[in-house]
């Protein structure tokens, strides 16, 4: 049998010395080198995936957590915001009504003890702004008239004071009081 040829890519000791036989050595050497380092990058970033994926179903369980609370609390803050828009609402529309709490405590304080309000309407005129009080009292004495009628004069929250109608029925002892107050403007 005749000797069998091998055929290798390797350079011969005889061919190390050559450039070409060089250059193939160093390929070769460096060539493992490389192989291994790539290997060994894929090594570690196959063994890393499987930290990345516990990573990543932690968080993702994180978020389905959160957004279960955000989904949770929705209604609520709806039931807020809408709470709120009321809120303010309910404060402008107050803020440009007159404030009638002063001028019936206005009223209250210019008022005799024995007079009798059998009927109190107070008014915001919407042309001129003026807030108007139209009084009916019952009084017992003439003289209590002519007090409430002074007091209200002085009052200093009391611009005018226009009495309508004073009557006294035959068989009662009680005189009607129809009187129409107007206030003056007070800056809020």
């Amino acid at each position: 049998m005749p000797a069998k040829k091998e055929a290798s890519l390797l350079p011969d000791e005889e061919n190390l010395t050559t450039p070409g036989g060089r250059i193939i050595l160093w390929l070769t050497t460096v060539g493992r080198i490389v192989i291994v380092f790539t290997e060994l990058i894929v090594i570690g970033a196959f063994l890393s995936r499987f930290w990345l994926d516990r990573r990543n179903s932690d968080l993702s369980e994180i978020l389905r957590q959160q957004k279960a609370i955000v989904e949770s609390t929705g209604s609520f803050q709806k039931e807020f915001s809408f709470l709120q828009k009321r809120l303010e609402t309910i404060k402008a529309y107050y803020a440009n009504k007159p404030l009638y709490a002063q001028k019936i405590t206005s009223l209250s304080q210019s008022t005799p003890p024995e007079i009798i309000y059998d009927n109190l309407i107070i008014v915001q005129d919407p042309a001129s702004r003026k807030i108007t009080a139209s009084l009916s009292t019952s009084v017992l004495k003439e003289e209590l008239i002519i007090d409430f009628i002074n007091n209200l004069i002085l009052n200093p929250d009391v611009e005018a004071v226009q009495v309508n109608d004073i009557t006294k029925k035959p068989k009662d002892n009680k005189y009607s009081l129809d009187i129409l107050v107007i206030f003056k403007d007070q800056k809020t």
